[in-house]
């Protein structure tokens, strides 16, 4: 399958669509077809929508945007919002990616897909800094503009209020083990969507967790993604009960 029809997470807003579209599958794997698409847009907002319409936004040859009315029409069919189109950063980009990268992942993690606001974020800056802290200037460090610097107290904040250390945001050695981190969490939480988008919730999940208490490196989440994933394709081949022993 060619890369533009497989979509991109971080590209435009056809390859966003067709990503969302390609991964977010329903029961018996089931990729849903522009029409079903279609007919659920004209259901959800009394305004006819054609297969057309639809094809041609999801494979780029509509570039003019949808209104937002029947854009959250077509997402809502995925169980997706607004906030599922934001870009989700690079964990190994400038200060604006990582940070953004932190973000999308602190909503996957904390708020139910939903990103964490500039505002929230830079209060959270104010109470742990005691100094001034404005959702301008949060949406700034996102487009990696700071024309005076980033101050070390706020970056402490930063790393504080997603869970890593001020070293993820640069090259070194404790930067790459909070990259990893995040990657292994991320490989987790995908695995548990896959679960949770063939069979429609998570009751049967049981997870191995390690026997020592603590709490689980990146390779323990590694392992746990790898015995989802193998329990869901069994569970697919041989029609069995697909709870995770």
């Amino acid at each position: 399958m060619a890369d533009d029809e497989r979509g991109d997470p971080n590209g435009n807003l056809s390859q966003k669509l067709q990503y969302i579209r390609r991964t977010q599958r329903g029961l018996g794997n089931r990729i849903l077809p522009y029409e079903e698409i279609a007919k659920g847009v004209t259901k959800a907002t009394g305004r006819r929508c054609g297969e057309d319409y639809i094809e041609k936004l999801f494979t780029g040859q509509r570039t003019r945007h949808p209104d937002q009315e029947r854009l959250e029409a077509i997402l809502a069919q995925f169980d997706k919002t607004l906030a599922d189109l934001e870009d989700r950063g690079d964990p190994e980009g400038t200060f604006g990616q990582r940070l953004q990268h932190l973000r999308y992942q602190y909503g996957q993690e904390h708020l139910n897909g939903k990103l964490p606001t500039p505002e929230q974020i830079a209060e959270h800056v104010r109470k742990y800094t005691k100094r001034s802290c404005t959702e301008e200037y949060i949406r700034m460090l996102l487009k990696d503009r700071d024309p005076q610097g980033l101050a070390k107290d706020k970056l402490e904040a930063l790393a504080d209020y997603f869970g890593v250390s001020a070293a993820f945001f640069f090259d070194d050695e404790q930067s790459r083990a909070d990259q990893e981190k995040l990657a292994a969490q991320r490989e987790f939480l995908d695995a548990l969507q896959e679960w949770q988008n063939v069979f429609g919730d998570l009751q049967g999940v049981a997870l191995r967790k390690p026997d020592t208490g603590r709490a689980p490196e990146p390779a323990d989440l590694r392992d746990m993604a790898a015995h989802i994933r193998a329990s869901v394709k069994s569970a697919q081949g041989d029609g069995t009960d697909p709870g995770i022993r």
